[in-house]
């Protein structure tokens, strides 16, 4: 196949893609349209969606968000198209989060009934708001969270935890620390997610936030994923519920069934 058929078959198929896609999100836009006002999320049977207190999943959303990038530019490939992510960056909003949410699931690790959670287990209502009360008291100052988790004796201990709360430390001062009066109230860092613009009220002049001292996604994801790693190895996460799972098992075996002899 000679290169302008080949140019041809592509831009064929791509148009193809294009309809069908277009096609798609008028009828999910439909659908959208022709939900009920009242209509709602409701759990089945007497569930209650409550706080989540297993520090692997508190580990596992935070990674899971700071992979939101923001591409700005994307490898070019040959025919015109584009390739892979070339460079990106992770926002405030998405930092904050993802890093909130991940540094709090370091916090609960401490925790030995948070650590033993399994899949399908049940935790106690007082147990449940004692966790919770505790989480909101750690705020959304990123580093005042930082520093609660170095008074922790295991972290303490171990050179590779305290090595990756200083580089998270040195990221949020030297890119992500908000420029509101964060130090004053922990709800500042939480209002530092919504849209900026800069004022002189001396001048009487105001321009739009075009702060962009951002470090590479990339390396972001390279400092915590590892770490999540690291934590669930120095906690024993996994393969703790593994081993609580097989004494489970070996002390309630499971009953034969069938005919009696």
């Amino acid at each position: 196949m000679d290169d302008d058929l080949l140019g041809a078959v592509q831009a064929e198929l791509k148009k193809r893609q294009d309809r069908q896609h277009a096609s798609d999100f008028k009828r999910w836009c439909e659908w959208l349209d022709g939900t009920p006002a009242n209509a709602k999320l409701i759990l089945k049977s007497d569930l209650i969606a409550d706080l989540e207190l297993q520090p692997h999943r508190w580990l596992s959303a935070g990674t899971d968000l700071l992979k939101s990038q923001h591409i700005t530019g994307f490898v070019q490939l040959m025919n015109g198209q584009k390739g892979e992510p070339m460079s990106s960056f992770l926002p405030y909003p998405v930092f904050q989060m993802g890093t909130e949410i991940f540094l709090k699931g370091m916090w609960l690790c401490q925790f030995e009934e948070c650590r033993n959670v399994g899949h399908s287990d049940y935790v106690e209502p007082a147990a449940r708001l004692k966790h919770s009360k505790l989480l909101k008291g750690l705020g959304h100052d990123l580093i005042k969270i930082i520093a609660q988790l170095r008074l922790i004796q295991t972290y303490q201990n171990n050179p590779g935890s305290i090595r990756f709360l200083n580089r998270v430390e040195a990221v949020i001062r030297r890119h992500y620390f908000p420029l509101y009066v964060a130090d004053a109230r922990s709800s500042e860092w939480a209002n530092s997610r919504y849209p900026k613009r800069f004022y002189s009220d001396n001048t009487k002049t105001g321009h739009a936030d075009a702060f962009q001292s951002y470090p590479q996604q990339q390396f972001v994801i390279e400092l915590f994923a590892p770490m999540e790693r690291h934590l669930d190895r120095l906690w024993s996460l996994r393969a703790g519920l593994l081993s609580r799972r097989k004494k489970t098992k070996s002390t309630n075996p499971p009953q034969r069934s069938g005919p009696k002899p």
